[in-house]
């Protein structure tokens, strides 16, 4: 998905932007361990559980750019 096309849909995330995912990081997480993000409907796969893993991993290292 592009970002044009998450601003057109009105997202709640910013993900080109390092400070909205770092804010907004727990709420990220909780989406990729649902499923519920990528959205279905991007036609984007699903996390796998090593994506998962990474993205928890960068939050419990303190977010390093």
């Amino acid at each position: 998905m592009d970002q044009d096309h998450m601003k057109k849909r009105g997202t709640k995330f910013d993900l080109w932007s390092y400070a909205d995912v770092k804010r907004k990081a727990d709420a990220i997480l909780a989406r990729v361990k649902s499923g519920s993000m990528p959205p279905p409907s991007s036609g984007e796969p699903r996390w796998g559980d090593d994506k998962v893993n990474k993205f928890q991993q960068w939050i419990n290292e303190g977010y390093p750019p």
